[in-house]
């Protein structure tokens, strides 16, 4: 199947007459779930500069995909809205100089200061999106490549050598605080707007510690709270076993230790009506009962290039399974927008919210949502968390069980149940 854009279908659709039954069915669903509203929103890992291909990372080629990128989500009224999670373009190396930043005077690798040649052309390449969309920007980090992981993803260069050592392993989380820091300067003056209050999403999923593969900093949500963060939309992830517990999105302490967030210590409350005063004290971790197989729209993926053959399963997944609260459904998807995937150099890439399959299970989850009598709304990330937390409603999850059920006597209560169905 082609990933490329088909310009004779630009336009949210309307559902066809063959899916007429299905949008019955599923405002059905939506009326049985006591849905009155339906909150789109989108987190996007968004990594602009690309060097595949031999492109320079903040070269003409990146700068054209970005303009067309503006100008096809302006054209739709959910891609208005998105909150698009991005990579700044931020090079490290193993040496010292007058142009480089140091975490420590001990640690040997450090950051090289971008020119204003280089703030300029990237404050350029994204002046269309923020000219002609609402799309609100945040911030997306890959560290693996300059702290130790357990794959060591520079194996076999002198930076990975260092990192393989002690010495090298023991500047990684102030390196990555540093790297954040120099991240949210860059995004200010690109974007052009303070990141005193900001949102995050880790590179390959792996958020505190939670898949040693990519990351080993046990309080890496302590250092992102200190720096202004105040959440993290990783999940679900493509990585399941960084997924929390709660299917809930909740407000934790920070603690440290690997998948922190995922602990009786981190203390989990409930972000839906906890208010100012609990949450400046803790950290968003958004959890669902809907996973990535049903979030992802990245049609790079069999998986998502195959919901066009059942769209009224798709849709009735984002449905049944997307977080509610108060009668609001909270509808959350993600993709790699500028991944090189969509890319060949021969034709324009199909951005994920282009894709046709896409465009449709969007058009008929909204119609059936509005058949069933729910408001349809289009947020960013920063929206949603403000809309949740001064909720004047209160959760009522209850997620202490949670642990208790991972306890040896909740374990023997599953095995007396068990033996009694058995029975």
């Amino acid at each position: 199947m082609s990933l490329k854009s088909d310009a004779a279908t630009s336009s949210l659709p309307i559902a066809a007459a063959s899916l007429a039954p299905a949008r019955q069915r599923l405002a059905k669903r939506v009326r049985a779930r006591a849905i009155t509203r339906v909150v789109y929103f989108h987190t996007d890992h968004f990594e602009p500069w690309r060097t595949f291909d031999g492109r320079r990372a903040l070269g003409p080629e990146n700068a054209r995909d970005l303009e067309r990128f503006a100008n096809e989500m302006a054209a739709h009224e959910y891609g208005r809205r998105l909150t698009l999670f991005i990579k700044p373009h931020l090079n490290f190396a193993l040496r010292r100089g007058a142009d480089i930043r140091h975490a420590t005077p001990d640690d040997d690798l450090g950051f090289i200061d971008r020119t204003p040649q280089e703030i300029e052309a990237a404050r350029a390449a994204l002046s269309p999106i923020i000219d002609r969309t609402g799309i609100e920007f945040q911030l997306h980090v890959h560290h693996e490549n300059y702290t130790s992981n357990a794959v060591n993803t520079v194996v076999g260069t002198d930076i990975g050598k260092y990192l393989a050592t002690p010495r090298g392993a023991a500047h990684d989380a102030a390196r990555f605080a540093l790297a954040v820091r120099l991240n949210l300067d860059i995004l200010q003056q690109e974007v052009g707007r303070s990141f005193a209050r900001w949102f995050f999403i880790h590179g390959h999923w792996a958020l505190n510690a939670s898949d040693d593969q990519d990351c080993r900093i046990v309080d890496e949500i302590r250092i992102l709270q200190q720096l202004g963060c105040l959440g993290d939309f990783t999940c679900p992830a493509g990585r399941p076993n960084v997924d929390p517990r709660h299917e809930v999105p909740y407000l934790a302490l920070p603690v440290a230790a690997p998948k922190g967030y995922d602990t009786r210590a981190a203390d989990p409350v409930p972000i839906a009506g906890a208010g100012q005063a609990v949450a400046r004290q803790r950290f968003l971790v958004w959890a669902s009962a809907i996973k990535h197989g049903a979030a992802s729209i990245d049609h790079s993926s069999e998986f998502v290039r195959r919901r066009g053959d059942d769209l009224e399963t798709a849709a009735a997944k984002l449905i049944d399974q997307s977080y509610l609260h108060d009668g609001t459904l909270y509808v959350k998807t993600h993709s790699h927008s500028v991944h090189p995937a969509y890319s060949d150099g021969r034709a324009p890439a199909c951005f994920p919210h282009a894709y046709p399959a896409t465009r449709d299970l969007l058009g008929l989850t909204f119609d059936a949502a509005a058949d069933g009598g729910a408001e349809i709304a289009f947020l960013t990330t920063s929206e949603v968390y403000d809309q949740l937390v001064n909720s004047p409603v209160k959760s009522t999850a209850d997620l202490k069980s949670a642990f208790a059920d991972a306890s040896v006597g909740g374990r023997l209560r599953r095995a007396l149940s068990w033996s009694k169905g058995k029975a």
